[in-house]
């Protein structure tokens, strides 16, 4: 199991690149700009039923939607026109849910974030495709809520700083490994992971390879151990 973690480890990217999303395990995807998630969701849901609930575990809530003046744009792309939008900073790394909601496949958003201000998405446009959100103020409560159904599990490792930006301090490995242990059950039930390392936003460079290489390692694991207990 190490030298695999070890060879999953040594294939990421650990530099800024925009453009930069990998699958590295099966159904779990990195990436450094938190936009490619929705690329991830898209492709996962030509061969597969993608849940409908997202959970999304963030400093930020990236709650944005760029197409509010025309949302019948996004909701009918394929998925060459939609890859020309993330690429070209149309759809960006605090935009990527909304079309995610516009084109009908999410209908229920639950969040665990730290980010003051703003919360969550505009009521109107969660009443205008029929979707929830439930804010969580602490773990526990969102895990208890989430139950046994299956999800998408987002997460941005900014979650893992004190300020989710380059100002903050990053948690200890103790402090991470809990969060880790809290989420287990999100992270057996999820169909498909994705991660955002969020250069130039999370923390340093050095920072962010810390933080990957102490999260990317316990989810692997959690994942590996689910598949070999439903054989």
């Amino acid at each position: 199991m190490t030298n695999k973690l070890d060879r999953i480890i040594n294939q990421i990217s650990f530099q800024q690149d925009d453009s930069y999303f990998e699958e590295i395990y099966p159904n779990i995807w990195i990436m450094d700009n938190h936009k490619w998630a929705l690329y991830c969701w898209e492709q996962y849901r030509i061969k597969n039923k993608i849940s409908s609930i997202l959970v999304h575990l963030d400093y930020h809530w990236d709650a944005i939607n760029d197409y509010f003046e025309d949302e019948f744009l996004v909701k009918n792309m394929d998925l060459n026109a939609l890859y020309n939008e993330i690429k070209n900073n149309i759809i960006r790394c605090d935009s990527f849910i909304s079309p995610a909601i516009i084109r009908g496949y999410i209908d229920k958003v639950d969040f665990h974030c730290f980010q003051t201000g703003t919360i969550g998405f505009d009521g109107d446009f969660l009443n205008r495709y029929n979707t929830t959100q439930n804010i969580h103020n602490n773990i526990e409560e969102l895990v208890n809520e989430i139950g046994k159904q299956e999800i998408i599990l987002d997460i941005d490792l900014d979650i893992f700083n004190t300020l989710g930006s380059r100002m903050g301090s990053v948690w200890c490995k103790e402090e991470i490994k809990t969060y880790i242990n809290k989420i287990n059950p999100l992270i057996k039930q999820a169909k498909i992971v994705t991660l955002a390392m969020s250069y130039n936003y999370a923390s340093s460079n050095e920072d962010i390879e810390y933080l990957t290489k102490s999260v990317v390692p316990l989810i692997i694991k959690i994942k590996t151990l689910t598949e070999e207990e439903n054989k």
